[in-house]
């Protein structure tokens, strides 16, 4: 009886920690689609980081250098030791962003982010929309039937 009770719980356990694993969500969600002016990106070509989303601040992060130089930037500075970066827009406007950290700078000027930009494998990813609005571009976002759409208009 003690051994049947024994393994009753242990079975019960188990099937605890199975359905709670199960619905776990995964970190990041890669189904996310980006145009600039309406011009699809295909990140598998033009980038050796794929963007995605945050599932826990439901934040789509793209490369640095991919929204940077696509919005018409330039990234003017690469501080390694503090994992700063500095980009500057085309009419003059400069961002400094650091990984991890929610304060950036824009023209000097103190500014405090939803999220901090990300350094998940080798590249910095940043989030979109804040980067792509100091640059001075539109951002339009829908979600349909689960992939994020993305379409960033730019004054060019």
């Amino acid at each position: 009886m003690k051994r049947f009770f024994t393994v009753s719980v242990f079975l019960i356990f188990s099937l605890a920690l199975s359905v709670q694993a199960s619905a776990t969500k995964h970190p990041y969600s890669y189904t996310i689609n980006v145009e600039v002016n309406s011009v699809p990106i295909n990140f598998g070509t033009n980038s050796d980081a794929s963007p995605y989303i945050d599932n826990a601040t439901n934040t789509a992060f793209v490369p640095l250098r991919f929204v940077s130089e696509n919005l018409g930037g330039k990234v003017t500075d690469w501080n390694k030791a503090l994992q700063q970066v500095t980009i500057e827009s085309k009419d003059g406007t400069v961002i400094k962003l650091a990984v991890g950290s929610k304060i950036a700078y824009v023209n000097g000027e103190k500014k405090t982010l939803l999220v901090a930009p990300q350094s998940p494998v080798t590249r910095i990813q940043v989030p979109l929309r804040i980067v792509s609005e100091v640059l001075g571009a539109k951002v339009d976002a829908k979600k349909i039937d689960g992939t994020l759409n993305v379409n960033i208009t730019t004054s060019n």
